[in-house]
């Protein structure tokens, strides 16, 4: 088996990944990588996960040669790559929020607009200024990264994580092993959307009302799915990202609503709730939420200045 350095890796696999890719941007696929440093970055996160070593020590080593296990086991990670798999599912972790979350095909990978959603439910409970326990539940929770990220900064918190997904609830569960939160979180698997939820919910709170309801539902619309770049469209679960019609026909929010609908009931008179939606959805959901029972009903912007999620009070 031929040899390969660090630094040959980094220079030959780098160059073929970023060939490959940009050829497939050419057409409704986008890799994310716009420059051949981009593509060696990616290289670089590979090699990290293969020899289990940070990018300082590879770039301090780069003519450590790879042995014929090690090698194997990055082509195997490469050739996933250059097929559009996202490389958190390559290396079964993401960052969010300033921590590791381990990740599958079973949820969505966690994405830096979500934090938003954590950024405000921290706000809110350190406004809040209470000495009793806060309560908080996160609804489609995935990998728990929303929930958990909250938890972390909050001490006196306690937080309820809602999935459809047996696996992904298993997943979440593991976050929060993980993190050393299992104490003070946990997940069901239900389906929040039902009617039956509600009776689910008032079960597990043993008739408490929670104090922040914060959720990254689906929200994309089924013609939108169609246009979603190939690499979404082929790896991440379709059920977490497309929603059907509201009642009152907005494509995209029934999830939403539903949501909208359950905080009138599990959230205390003055509690928060967070609602992410898509780019082109801030007047839609203002105008839906507000024919339920909230106030303070406004739309969040994220680091890019898009529309991301709705923030309103329970009245």
């Amino acid at each position: 088996m031929q040899e390969f350095s660090i630094q040959d890796c980094v220079r030959i696999f780098g160059q073929e990944l970023y060939a490959v890719l940009q050829e497939r941007e050419k057409t409704s696929f986008s890799s994310g990588i716009a420059s051949l440093a981009d593509a060696k970055n990616e290289i670089y996160y590979l090699l990290s996960f293969v020899l289990k070593k940070d990018k300082v020590f590879l770039l301090s080593h780069g003519n450590y040669v790879l042995t014929d296990e090690e090698l194997k086991t990055f082509s195997k990670c490469f050739a996933r790559r250059k097929k559009s798999e996202p490389l958190a599912y390559i290396v079964g972790k993401k960052e969010f929020f300033g921590s590791m979350f381990f990740v599958d095909s079973s949820t969505l990978i966690p994405r830096p607009d979500t934090e938003i959603l954590v950024e405000e439910a921290i706000h809110f409970y350190l406004t809040k200024k209470i000495n009793a326990e806060f309560y908080a539940m996160d609804l489609g929770t995935g990998t728990g990264c929303i929930l958990l990220s909250f938890l972390k900064e909050c001490e006196n918190s306690f937080g309820y994580g809602i999935d459809n997904n047996v696996h992904a609830i298993e997943l979440a569960e593991k976050n929060s092993h993980a993190l050393g939160l299992a104490a003070r979180s946990k997940f069901f698997a239900a389906d929040f959307t039902t009617p039956l939820f509600f009776a689910q919910a008032d079960e597990f709170l043993q008739g408490k009302r929670i104090d922040c309801l914060v959720s990254n539902p689906p929200y994309i619309p089924e013609f939108e799915y169609q246009e979603l770049d190939e690499s979404v469209k082929a790896y991440e679960p379709k059920a977490a990202l497309v929603s059907g019609q509201a009642q009152n026909g907005e494509k995209g929010l029934a999830h939403a609503e539903k949501i909208f609908s359950l905080g009138e009931k599990i959230l205390k008179p003055g509690g928060l709730l967070l609602v992410e939606h898509g780019y082109n959805q801030g007047k839609s959901m203002c105008e839906i939420c507000s024919r339920y029972d909230y106030t303070a009903v406004k739309t969040l912007l994220d680091l890019a200045q898009n529309e991301r999620a709705l923030y309103a009070i329970r009245k």
